[in-house]
């Protein structure tokens, strides 16, 4: 067994609690061979024992949610591939769901019931050759990393897969199938169908839908002189924005005539798309925090079903762990803020989010909340409060449709969905019907 260790010297070693504090503040504390200081210590550590190498690896992890570069990952690698045998199931996953991205070599491992997601990211995420599996009794998940590793041939063969998902990677691994998948009965499939083909006419129909689906297919038309009227005649805020971007993409250069009417926009997602593009300076407002009628903690639910068109999802509510942002979630829930808003952004196998009111991404409740930064882990089920920057939360959020640790401890998590095998249904375009209490 390789046993390499590197010690910092400190006057005092930090307590555990005091190492993740300083990690939450984005200032970690220099480490020590203990699993704690690890994961978040200031100089990367190889573990002396396998005990500790899932710490190691979620050190890397958490760099990621500071933005800072992975340490020491060809050593890292090289000492979990000594030590393969010596790992338990959960730290060999651990490490799969790392090392896809990078593309780096793991031990060739037997697809089975407790590893066989991660195999198949692993596989999706880094191009190396699939294990044996019966595809029939893959999960929608599953099928969605099989389908991703495959060859364009192969995959052309899951263009009736149940899973909207699934046929939407066919379409990406092989643009040749999109011709057969225009009239899918997935919206969000047919929009990509008819983008892959060159099918304007089909995406000029689909800009009149209600919510993303029209907003994306109106971007994607390519015409000047439709978007043209779209910015200037539709009383949609998110079509105006969708048709700006799209023109400014195309080359298009805003009329010298027209500038002070797109910066007057009365929605100003507008006004700051047409500022940048004119190098002006354009200052989005920022409004208080959560209003004074928000419910105080008690009174918020423990659990909330969240009905979608797409099945129902009891969630619980992490009220210990960030008590304002279940507060105002909740007090959005209560007051119909959510009814019939769209799930706007969603990447298979990634997060699925909802909550702007635009239907875009960029809208919110005309409040800001702080980030409330904890350490619970972003599991696949987990629900996270979306921002554009620290202590920028508002109404949107996210659920994680698989395990996705390099979000740790950068975005507030308040939730989590308690029974995750309907979560791969969620699509772009998928509606919220209510929100209510658990037995209401």
């Amino acid at each position: 067994m390789i046993c390499i260790a590197l010690f910092v010297l400190l006057a005092s070693v930090p307590s555990p609690q005091e190492a993740l504090d300083a990690m939450l503040e984005g200032n970690p504390f220099p480490s020590a061979q203990e699993s704690v200081l690890i994961e978040y210590g200031d100089a990367f550590l190889l573990p002396e024992s396998p005990d500790l190498v899932k710490f190691a690896i979620l050190r890397q992890f958490h760099r990621m949610a500071f933005q800072l570069q992975p340490e020491s990952v060809n050593q890292l690698a090289e000492y979990i591939n000594e030590n393969w045998d010596s790992l338990d199931t959960g730290t060999r996953n651990l490490w799969l769901e790392f090392s896809g991205r990078p593309g780096l070599a793991v031990q060739d491992e037997n697809a089975t019931g407790e590893n066989l997601s991660s195999v198949l990211r692993y596989c999706s995420e880094s191009g190396s050759r699939l294990p044996s599996v019966d595809t029939e009794e893959l999960t929608d998940l599953q099928r969605l990393y099989y389908v991703n590793a495959l060859s364009p041939d192969d995959a052309a063969g899951f263009i009736n897969d149940p899973n909207w998902a699934v046929r939407n990677a066919v379409i990406q691994r092989n643009p040749n199938a999109a011709s057969e998948m225009l009239d899918d009965p997935s919206p969000y499939v047919r929009m990509n169908a008819a983008l892959a083909t060159g099918r304007s006419d089909l995406l000029i129909g689909m800009a009149s839908t209600a919510g993303p689906i029209g907003h994306m297919s109106l971007a994607g038309v390519g015409q000047v002189p439709i978007l043209e009227d779209s910015l200037y005649g539709s009383s949609v805020p998110a079509i105006r924005v969708s048709a700006i971007t799209a023109l400014l993409q195309l080359g298009w250069i805003i009329p010298p005539d027209r500038l002070d009417y797109l910066l007057n926009d009365e929605y100003v997602m507008v006004g700051a798309v047409a500022a940048d593009a004119t190098g002006r300076d354009f200052a989005t407002p920022r409004n208080g925090s959560l209003p004074d009628d928000a419910p105080v903690l008690e009174n918020v639910p423990d659990q909330v079903v969240l009905v979608t068109d797409a099945g129902e999802f009891t969630v619980t509510l992490l009220k210990e762990n960030a008590p304002l942002t279940c507060r105002s979630f909740w007090h959005l829930a209560e007051t119909g803020f959510y009814d019939g808003i769209y799930f706007h952004r969603v990447i298979p196998g990634f997060v699925a989010q909802a909550g702007c009111p635009e239907g875009n991404g960029y809208g919110g409740p005309g409040y800001t909340i702080p980030a409330e930064n904890n350490t619970v882990s972003y599991r696949r089920g987990v629900v996270g409060m979306a921002d554009s920057g620290m202590d920028t939360g508002g109404s949107q959020f996210f659920i994680v449709l698989d395990n996705q640790r390099r979000l740790d401890c950068r975005y507030t998590v308040f939730a989590a969905v308690n029974e995750t095998g309907g979560l791969d249904r969620i699509e772009v375009g998928t509606r919220i019907l209510e929100i209510h209490r658990v037995n209401p």
